[in-house]
């Protein structure tokens, strides 16, 4: 063993304080932005003045927050305070549970006009073909949009996010109901895509050749429990040739994230589950606070009575 380290003294601890703001700054955008915005811009003054600068808020990353979050936190409200911070230099959003019309306006209001990549998850009937019309005029940066299980988005706003941005090459619409009037939309609207994903669409092999014709560039294409797509013959052979990367309708979901919560149903029964389980838990608290006021005036009862029996004597 070298003496050195047996002589060493204790190692300096290191003081997060210390380090540069700049280094802080990519520590911190590592961290999601519910996290950011109920705790880590509490640490110190120092961490909070960083979590003020707007390019902190290029980026804002509101999924994976899950559903007991989601309840307890005015999620919305949230997401317009990271806005705001980002004052027109935001690129890239990411919105689960709580995505709206409202919402999608509020970013274009914003000055947000240099989006480039847009999530929409599990929003459900927040998100309809008239918000995102209002918002795809005004995004001719887009690059990347993901929109699964938003069950009120049709082909209507696929035409006018196709027509409007230009620049679109990763298109998600995964479980929303869609089929071939959406992949031909698609096909006549989206000719610069790259990357496709239509997981459990309703698509058949008509709308997949109408992609084929109409996406010369595709690179990538996710047709997982597309049930009415059948892939054999000429059309395999196409998709072989064309494609760099397939994922047929019969591959394996287990990397797909929200297959766990593909029906709303199942987001409801969540949240219904554990708003019961807050009710329980403050139906019990309530008792044992009843439990303890009543032990302290039977307390003060037995007192009185020692008290006054004592005087008597």
């Amino acid at each position: 063993m070298d003496h050195r380290s047996i002589n060493a003294g204790p190692a300096k601890q290191l003081n997060w304080l210390d380090l540069p703001n700049d280094l802080t700054l990519m520590i911190i955008e590592k961290l999601t932005t519910f996290q950011i915005l109920t705790s880590v811009q509490f640490v110190c003054r120092k961490w909070w003045r960083i979590c003020m600068d707007p390019l902190m808020w290029r980026t804002i990353n509101m999924c994976n927050i899950g559903i007991r979050n989601s309840v307890d936190y005015k999620l919305e409200k949230m997401c317009r305070h990271a806005i705001d911070r980002s004052c027109g230099q935001l690129v890239d959003i990411s919105i689960e549970y709580f995505g709206t019309d409202d919402l999608l306006k509020y970013i274009i209001d914003s000055g947000c006009h240099k989006l480039q990549r847009l999530r929409l998850v599990q929003c459900f009937h927040g998100i309809s073909d008239k918000g995102l019309c209002e918002m795809a005029e005004k995004l001719p940066l887009l690059e990347e949009l993901d929109i699964t299980l938003c069950l009120e988005v049709s082909s209507i706003a696929l035409e006018a996010i196709g027509r409007r941005c230009p620049l679109l090459k990763s298109f998600k619409y995964n479980n929303n109901a869609g089929g071939n009037k959406e992949a031909f939309v698609i096909a006549q609207n989206m000719s610069n895509l790259r990357h496709l994903q239509l997981f459990k669409n309703y698509l058949d092999n008509s709308g997949l050749s109408a992609i084929l014709d109409g996406c010369p560039h595709l690179e990538s294409l996710d047709l997982r429990l597309c049930c009415h797509v059948k892939l054999e013959g000429k059309l395999r052979t196409r998709c072989d040739e064309q494609l760099k990367d397939l994922r047929d309708p019969d591959a394996p979901c287990d990397d797909f994230q929200f297959w766990g919560l593909c029906f709303e149903t199942a987001y409801d029964d969540e949240v219904f589950d554990y708003e019961n389980e807050k009710r329980a838990q403050k139906q019990e608290a309530q008792k044992r606070e009843t439990r303890r006021i009543n032990s302290g005036s039977s307390t003060g009862k037995k007192n009185n009575v020692k008290s006054k029996s004592k005087k008597k004597r």
